[in-house]
């Protein structure tokens, strides 16, 4: 692991709220020359800390039948290998949007896209559930997002639900 300079940490933090945030913008708000600031973002990328960048995108103001999933994920750990190996697996799975480990009653929260309730729910017993590892699943589906990434959603008093055909 890298350890970073403050101005890096600075630098992430104004990605983070703004990727399209230009590197003479960021020079300004850093208080450095822009060719700094462009070295700097530069080396965030090639080691990779920066990844992608990407757009926070409110769905639900688009027509789609796409549903998501929150799937909680009991594994069984292997010596050694601990977690990793069935996270890999998991995680390599096209559907698969994000693997987290996480603590608690479960292992894993994985979140799922599938273009239907049917379509997500054949993924988990047909894909997920078999892999070696893996001793209980739990699907919820994702009903509505209020927020994401920090990013508030506009909240309306009319639900929006999806019709619940498998």
């Amino acid at each position: 692991m890298k350890v970073l300079s403050e101005k890096e940490i600075k630098l992430l933090e104004l990605f983070q709220e703004d990727g399209r945030m230009s590197d003479e913008k960021v020079a300004l708000m850093l208080g450095i020359p822009e060719k700094e600031a462009k070295d700097l973002r530069e080396g965030l990328e090639e080691a990779g800390i920066i990844l992608k960048y990407r757009a926070v995108i409110n769905w639900e103001k688009i027509e789609t039948t796409e549903v998501i999933a929150l799937i909680q994920v009991s594994v069984t750990p292997r010596k050694g290998l601990g977690y990793d190996e069935v996270a890999a697996k998991i995680s390599a799975l096209p559907e698969v949007q994000s693997c987290l480990l996480v603590s608690g009653s479960f292992d894993l929260l994985v979140e799922v896209t599938g273009p239907s309730l049917k379509d997500v729910a054949f993924f988990v017993a047909d894909k997920l559930a078999v892999i070696e590892g893996v001793e209980h699943t739990r699907t919820n589906f994702l009903l509505k997002r209020y927020k994401q990434s920090g990013d508030m959603f506009s909240v309306s008093r009319k639900t929006h639900r999806l019709p619940m055909v498998i």
